[in-house]
């Protein structure tokens, strides 16, 4: 598993639209907290409207950006909804930006979608338009690297069983440093041997992570686990085998863990050039002839195959629709396509080829 998805946690900061401010509430986390709604506010007082469902329902863990989670951003998205008479969003606006524009505009959508509130009231209690303003945190949590529980039984009546669940799940520091700087991950299929007291004997890799040194820390760190041993039918410690996968998971803010990594910037027209086709069709409409010049740079950075070489391959095997003529019979034509790259100083239009 090239990419193991992360979870998301996105949690509301509620504010208030007090004439005082308030000082800031505790984080609400997604989706720990719980869904209680606001009471129902007194009759006959002024006021702004209020949540009617729990603003830690407006954002949950499926609403992260996929490209967000790819490039591990995160941030924190300010808000103001206008209210209407019966309590639906009717207006979403960005008071402060997480910087990140997908953030941002799923924040919206959620709140808009998701909100409902008591409306405000004016000074005579009467149901009004208003507005409510709050924050979402969008924030990735650190997902560890973990092993599967045993996934065979080849040890009957039972066998061997992880003595002490916390050595499956794989500190930071015990990513193999090169994996780590090349952004690999993956999953580690093994069996282990296991000795009669829990010891592990030995270690078989038996589905590859495709990235050795993933494979190779998979069974040196597994050597150092402890079991309780297999039993036999007659209750009796004994050797067994038990099977794992460890599902390999780059360290959030790791080097190169994004899926999308940003690539050099190039320049296809820093050199001067130009390329040249010539084409012969016949009457039929098949290319009979391909002849391609070219002068400068252009084209000329595949350092596998010529550009025009590919372009001319197979000749014999294209066709067309034929050429006709102004009494609409079949002809054979020549054609001459030509491009080229020239620089142009802007300031004196003087051209250099």
């Amino acid at each position: 598993m090239l990419f193991y998805s992360v979870l998301a946690l996105a949690s509301i900061v509620a504010e208030t639209n007090a004439e005082k401010p308030a000082p800031p509430p505790p984080v609400i986390m997604v989706p720990s907290v719980r869904s209680v709604s606001t009471p129902a506010p007194e009759k006959g007082r002024e006021r702004s409207p209020i949540p009617k469902n729990n603003p830690g329902t407006w954002a949950n863990t499926g609403d992260y950006p996929r490209l967000a989670l790819r490039e591990f951003r995160e941030g924190i998205t300010g808000f103001t909804v206008d209210v209407s008479v019966d309590g639906r969003v009717t207006k979403c606006a960005i008071t402060s930006s997480s910087r990140h524009a997908d953030l941002d505009k799923v924040t919206c959508d959620n709140v808009t979608a998701r909100a409902q509130f008591y409306p405000g009231k004016d000074k005579n209690g009467v149901a009004t338009t208003g507005s409510y303003s709050n924050r979402v945190r969008w924030q990735i949590p650190e997902v560890l690297s973990m092993a599967s529980m045993p996934i065979i039984t080849e040890s009957l009546p039972r066998p061997p069983k992880p003595s002490n669940r916390a050595q499956l799940t794989i500190p930071t520091d015990k990513y193999p440093a090169a994996a780590l700087a090349e952004g690999k991950q993956g999953q580690t299929t093994f069996t282990l041997n296991v000795d009669s007291t829990g010891k592990v004997l030995d270690c078989s890799v038996t589905v590859s992570s495709k990235a050795p040194e993933l494979d190779q820390q998979a069974c040196a760190l597994a050597r150092d686990w402890s079991f309780d041993p297999a039993l036999d039918a007659d209750g009796a410690p004994s050797s067994g085998k038990s099977a794992h996968t460890l599902y390999w998971r780059l360290p959030k803010r790791a080097a190169a863990t994004s899926m999308n990594p940003r690539r050099l910037r190039s320049n296809p027209f820093e050199k001067p050039g130009s390329i040249g086709l010539t084409f012969d069709i016949d009457a039929t409409g098949k290319m009979t002839r391909c002849e391609a010049e070219s002068e400068g740079a252009l084209f000329a950075q595949r350092p596998d195959k010529n550009f025009l070489d590919i372009v001319c391959s197979g000749i014999g095997k294209r066709d067309v629709a034929p050429f006709l003529d102004s009494d609409g019979k079949p002809q054979a034509k020549r054609i001459k396509f030509r491009m080229s790259v020239e620089h142009e100083d802007l300031k004196t239009g003087a051209a250099s080829k």
